[in-house]
């Protein structure tokens, strides 16, 4: 009976998933960051500074969100937690959900 289980929460998940895509943005309240955030200050050389400048402009991205991009991919490295391990846990998971439905 787990199939029948593991079919029932799925069905769940996109009822629930589909009505709040119909929900109405603005009725759905004033947005809220979900996580707390801080503002970093990094010293660079001039030079240094105008090439991320410009590389943000060719990519047709703010500067603080090319940095911000690069300095996450950084730590996610540090920490072991890259794409390739995320997509290794990714299809583990998949395989589960396709056990449990049959």
């Amino acid at each position: 009976m787990v199939r029948n289980d593991a079919r029932s929460e799925v069905r769940d998940l996109q009822k629930r998933s589909e009505a709040l895509a119909d929900e109405d943005a603005a009725a759905a309240g004033k947005f809220r960051r979900l996580h707390e955030t801080t503002t970093v200050a990094v010293r660079l050389l001039k030079d240094d500074a105008d090439a991320v400048t410009m590389m943000a402009a060719a990519q047709g991205v703010p500067v603080s969100s090319l940095l911000r991009a690069w300095i996450l991919a950084g730590l996610r490295q540090e920490s072991g937690d890259t794409v390739g391990a995320t997509l290794t846990d990714l299809e583990r998971g998949l395989r589960q959900l396709r056990k449990a439905l049959g």
